[in-house]
């Protein structure tokens, strides 16, 4: 009997102590929504304040033990973001988004000391349908009911270096803008003040490069563009990845990671190298231009792993369509191989898009003469639509034939050597 008491006991305590377990938890979660509902406030006075006309009002949301410079460079920031007219900006919160900082080197009194991880929101009014998420890593500091900025990962130096860290930091981060519309007013070019005449250049390049883009792929893309122009290496890495320093290449499209069957695409950017001012032509500016606009079209329909052959040889063939230049001079290195009597008999593989320059070169080229073949043989529309056909993924060489033949009637073998005698009568 005594024994069935003692089971009784244990088991009540048991009761007990996970009921308060799981009202700790409770409290607990409570407690952390509220304090997200806190910071979600102030980041919504915070971004206000970033927009209002006087941008000196940050004052009051930066904390006094602020590392020297921080409320200056908010300031800055700000301004600069202020010859934009945005339609969306501001600051989100994630759950889970707060966690404590560690003590070394936080102000002295009585002050909690958060880090932030949130998500920067912004559109661009007239050309942006969605608005752009990016990852920005703050520190926050808590005094009593009140919340101010302690250190903002996304600040960028009077010098130009970044805060190490994950933040992402867009043109105005580096400095006054430039800015200029096209004709339309349906695509709008973000620069420097340095950069004036590079981006009014790439301003009254647009409408075209718009119209070219809809002739070959329709009108299923927003017709609407943004460019920006990097004034330094560090400024282009920032706006499209730490795998590109602007180096060897001229342009790169970006945008955010889409789903799966979704055709809404978000945060889509034309990013010039600081370079390309400079190394481009005024009939390869407009090649360049052109060939990122189809990327940038093309984007909801292209998924990663497709064959490189026609992702970048259907951009580089909308690049150079309708040029004035023969074709010897659109695919230089592709020629003096024809010449040499080394054409090319395969279709470039993924791997030689990139590393050695000769290697690269040729790739491009060889992908643009594969899908001007087909233009040539079968017509641009059959050329469009084999392109939604093959930009869907990794496939095997038996789809791919598939896919081929659905669209143009023939295989891939066939293709292969249609292309290969093409290329040496046109180019050799």
């Amino acid at each position: 009997m005594a024994l069935g008491v003692a089971v009784v006991l244990v088991l009540g305590l048991t009761i007990f102590l996970t009921n308060r377990s799981d009202s700790d938890e409770s409290a607990a979660s409570e407690q952390d929504a509220e304090r997200t509902a806190q910071v979600q406030a102030f980041l919504d006075a915070w971004a206000a304040s970033q927009m209002s006309d006087d941008p000196s009002g940050l004052a009051k949301f930066v904390d006094n033990a602020a590392a020297p410079g921080v409320l200056e460079a908010e300031i800055r920031r700000a301004t600069a973001a202020g010859a934009l007219d945005f339609s969306d900006w501001g600051y989100e919160i994630p759950s889970g988004g707060l966690t404590p900082a560690p003590r070394t080197g936080a102000p002295d009194g009585d002050v909690e000391v958060w880090n932030a991880q949130v998500l920067f929101r912004y559109a661009l009014d007239g050309v942006d349908a969605l608005p752009t998420r990016k990852a920005v890593s703050m520190t926050l500091a808590k005094r009593g009911d009140q919340w101010s900025v302690l250190a903002d990962g996304s600040i960028v130096g009077l010098d130009g270096a970044r805060t190490a860290g994950e933040s992402w930091n867009g043109p105005w981060d580096f400095g006054p803008l430039a800015v200029a519309e096209n004709t339309a007013r349906n695509a709008l070019v973000i620069g420097h003040p340095g950069q004036q005449a590079f981006v009014d250049a790439l301003a009254a390049d647009v409408d075209s490069a718009i119209e070219n883009t809809t002739q070959l792929w329709g009108p299923w893309w927003s017709e609407r563009a943004v460019l920006m122009v990097a004034g330094s290496s560090e400024e282009f890495t920032a706006l499209v990845g730490s795998h590109h320093d602007g180096a060897s290449i001229a342009a790169v499209s970006v945008a955010d990671a889409t789903t799966d069957g979704s055709s809404d695409v978000s945060g889509q950017r034309v990013v010039f190298s600081p370079a390309a001012a400079s190394r481009l032509t005024d009939i390869t500016r407009r090649t360049v231009l052109r060939h990122e606009l189809m990327h940038i079209a093309a984007r909801s329909k292209t998924r990663d792993g497709s064959p490189m052959w026609v992702l970048e040889g259907f951009a580089e063939y909308a690049g150079n369509r309708g040029s004035s230049r023969a074709w010897g001079e659109i695919a230089p290195t592709l020629a003096a191989a024809v010449r040499a009597g080394d054409t090319p008999t395969e279709f470039p593989d993924d791997t030689q898009f990139g590393g050695v320059p000769v290697v690269s070169s040729l790739a491009y080229e060889s992908a643009w003469s594969v899908n001007a073949y087909i233009a040539d043989r079968f017509g641009e529309a059959k050329l469009t639509d084999l392109f939604r056909a093959l930009a869907s993924g990794k496939m095997t060489a038996e789809d791919l034939d598939s896919r081929i033949r659905a669209v143009l009637g023939v295989g891939t073998e066939e293709l292969r050597l249609g292309w290969v005698d093409w290329t040496d009568s046109h180019l050799g």
